[in-house]
């Protein structure tokens, strides 16, 4: 009932007094996020004043003391809830609204943003369809939303492709990443027995759950924003598609690579004054570390940040000696190296990542479910038959591979269905279909960061 009952009075405020339509959306935000847990809902509003009141004085004195305090309080705010050993619960979105307010500070102190007024400041940075999960936003494109009285009337392309895209998202979700997610927990929770091929459908399997999981989560963000005539980031563009660690970041969570190469690659190799292969390295390996232990707490999330760092950095070295691989042997490396990045990401320690890596590579035997044995013992091919244990949904994993190796993304697929009566059925059956998959209450991964 939300999501209809905001966009109808907020058309219906924008054909009485459009003004009022900020002002409605920021209500709206507040109340979403606190119907999760109203104890969090002033730190929200807290960080959301703090920021805006150094923001206004970054502006009128461009003074870096008040730039580094304003550094200072966000960053302290995260380490305090995501570094501390307090044992404090993690709010929810604190990451994304958090970097929202660094990135709009940083641009006030380059003196390349201005004061829009605390309603407009205050909806940019709580506005409920990105402010769980992403994706990141700019405030030049949404200010100049924000301020433009034409949209607020409905318009028929928008809302349908919006309602499109955010179905798109939701079955991305309950029908595919929460199907494989059993599975993965089960995996990573006994990764010390796991034989070698489970090893190998669990680690995929988590690969798969978190881009369609994520994904899918932006989809829905972007979908329910161009219901209301407002475009966010797109966050994901077929990142499992790419060929080199550089060119799946460009692909992989975009908002958050774009706004650490204009505020940590950028500047870093502007300070350098030229470009050589030593700064490029510099810069990136200090930008996609910051991307790494932005996700989180634990040594994991620091070899997550180090293996991909790592990973940008040969890219760029790769390059600049103009080393070349062919383009379906670079795809095999980068899915692997990334998938290897990923067993970090998701494992609770090191020790747990490293005992799925080793069963991976056959520490713990290599077993065959019965029907393979039997299919290999018909060409004289001997394997060794046992139970693999957990609860894969094999045509779920096999719809996902092919989606991802071969089918449009969601952004592709939005484009090219036009507005139809039958288009709007399909999309209403696909709907109701992915509601009924609502079964049981599941949080969007990126809810933990």
């Amino acid at each position: 009932m939300f999501f209809p009952t905001v966009l109808a009075v907020y058309f219906a405020l924008g054909r009485l007094r459009a003004e009022l339509c900020n002002g409605w959306l920021l209500l709206s935000s507040l109340f979403f996020y606190g119907y999760w847990d109203i104890t969090f809902l002033p730190l929200l509003i807290g960080s959301i004043a703090v920021n805006y009141i150094i923001a206004r004085l970054i502006l009128r004195r461009r003074s870096k003391i008040f730039f580094i305090v304003g550094l200072s309080f966000n960053i302290g705010l995260l380490g305090v809830y995501k570094y501390s050993n307090l044992g404090l619960i993690l709010p929810l979105g604190i990451s994304f609204f958090t970097i929202t307010q660094l990135l709009y500070i940083y641009d006030c102190y380059a003196g390349v943003s201005k004061d829009h007024g605390l309603v407009n400041y205050a909806l940019f940075v709580s506005f409920f369809p990105h402010l769980m999960a992403g994706p990141i936003l700019y405030h030049r494109q949404m200010f100049k939303q924000f301020d433009n009285p034409a949209l607020r009337s409905p318009e028929w392309q928008n809302l349908s492709s919006g309602l499109i895209l955010f179905t798109i998202g939701l079955i991305k979700k309950v029908m595919i990443a929460d199907q494989l997610s059993p599975y993965v927990g089960e995996g990573f929770g006994s990764t010390a027995t796991l034989d070698c091929l489970t090893a190998w459908l669990t680690s995929i399997s988590y690969m798969l759950q978190l881009y369609f999981d994520f994904s899918g989560y932006s989809d829905m963000a972007v979908g329910l924003s161009k219901m209301m005539n407002l475009d966010i980031p797109i966050n994901f563009n077929s990142p499992y598609r790419a060929s080199s660690m550089i060119n799946f970041w460009q692909r992989w969570h975009i908002s958050l690579t774009n706004a650490i190469t204009a505020c940590v690659y950028m500047p870093i190799i502007r300070r350098l004054k030229t470009r050589t292969l030593g700064h490029t390295v510099t810069a990136s390996f200090i930008a996609f570390f910051i991307v790494g232990i932005w996700h989180g707490a634990g040594w994991n999330f620091v070899v997550f940040a180090l293996l991909n760092a790592i990973g940008i950095v040969v890219n760029y070295v790769w390059k600049f000696y103009n080393r070349s691989m062919p383009k379906p042997l670079a795809h095999v490396v980068l899915l692997a190296y990334v998938l290897l990045t990923m067993i970090f990401f998701r494992a609770e320690s090191i020790d747990n990542a490293l005992e799925m890596i080793a069963a991976m590579v056959g520490a713990n035997g290599i077993v065959f479910p019965q029907k393979i044995v039997t299919l290999a013992s018909m060409f004289g091919v001997d394997l060794t038959v046992g139970n693999v244990p957990g609860s894969l949904d094999k045509i779920i994993f096999a719809l996902a591979i092919g989606l991802v190796a071969f089918a449009p993304n969601s952004n592709q697929l939005t484009k090219k269905i036009a507005p139809s009566p039958i288009w709007a059925a399909a999309t209403a059956v696909a709907l109701f279909i992915a509601v009924l998959h609502l079964s049981r209450v599941t949080e969007f991964l990126y809810f933990q960061f």
